[in-house]
């Protein structure tokens, strides 16, 4: 039995321009879950036409309760909701999967001009680094799937992602749906012919020789630069963390999961540094 993973986010889905389409309180927002649901549903009709017993879909933007679970197709597993441990990667871990797809990807913090761009949470990092390289959504999650013998077949979304791929994933297939102008403004083909591309892009990847999984040698050391200063001071009395500056945190990971827990911890926590009775 063979399964496909895949990690979906919403910035890199055709149509979203702006963060008008980015969560439930925003207008567009219903509008862009369902494009974000056609794109992943594309993708996993594609693998399961290949042959893949099952797909298992990891919602991994906002409040990850983005895609429509009615709209998937049968034998589709959806990881929903947060915390959990490996973030947008959870699910690669399944004995049974074998590959990753990467739908609807972005630009990371420090990608200049990109639409939209931030790693994991805008609201808590303004960088993320692994053994001093900066890191991406899509770079970071590369490393993770490696360290379970998972390579990544497809990054979908826009043309910084494209770009980025090039260094986690080089001879994965990489399909373009939209062009930035600035980080808030893009052209975007329609949903409708994205989807019909993800469809192509999927088969093609599904075909091809499948590459070897990114490699980074370990020891680990994660760099986490805060927003706050308070955040930074908070995660820095836990045992193992070093305080780099006003700002920054590291710690020293024996494995990329334990560094991805320290990721989500670092988002999910609360730094006002407020005793609530």
């Amino acid at each position: 039995m063979a399964a496909l993973f895949i990690s979906a986010d919403m910035e890199g889905c055709a149509g979203v321009a702006s963060q008008d389409a980015l969560g439930p309180d925003r207008f567009e927002w219903t509008a862009a879950r369902r494009w974000m649901t056609a794109e992943v549903s594309a993708a996993a009709r594609a693998a399961l036409a290949a042959g893949y017993d099952r797909v298992v879909i990891a919602d991994g933007h906002g409040t990850a309760q983005n895609i429509l679970p009615d709209e998937l197709p049968a034998r589709c597993w959806l990881v929903r909701s947060w915390p959990r441990p490996l973030l947008q990667m959870q699910g690669v871990e399944e004995p049974d999967v074998d590959a990753c797809l990467f739908i609807g990807y972005h630009g990371g913090a420090t990608y200049p001009g990109a639409l939209l761009a931030h790693t994991y949470s805008g609201a808590a990092f303004r960088d993320l680094r692994l053994n001093g390289i900066s890191a991406s959504e899509g770079y970071l999650n590369a490393a993770l799937a490696a360290e379970y013998g998972r390579p990544v077949l497809l990054v979908t979304g826009d043309a910084a992602a494209n770009d980025d791929a090039e260094r986690y994933a080089p001879q994965a297939v990489r399909c373009i749906l939209k062009h930035a102008f600035g980080v808030r403004s893009a052209a975007s083909m329609s949903p409708a012919e994205a989807c019909d591309r993800i469809t192509e892009a999927t088969r093609a990847a599904l075909a091809m020789p499948r590459p070897a999984p990114m490699r980074i040698t370990p020891p680990y050391r994660l760099e986490l630069d805060m927003t706050s200063q308070v955040a930074a001071e908070m995660l820095a009395y836990l045992p193992a963390t070093e305080r780099v500056n006003s700002h920054t945190v590291a710690v020293n990971c024996p494995t990329l999961a334990q560094a991805m827990q320290w990721v989500s911890f670092a988002i999910v926590y609360n730094p006002k540094g407020v005793i609530q009775i």
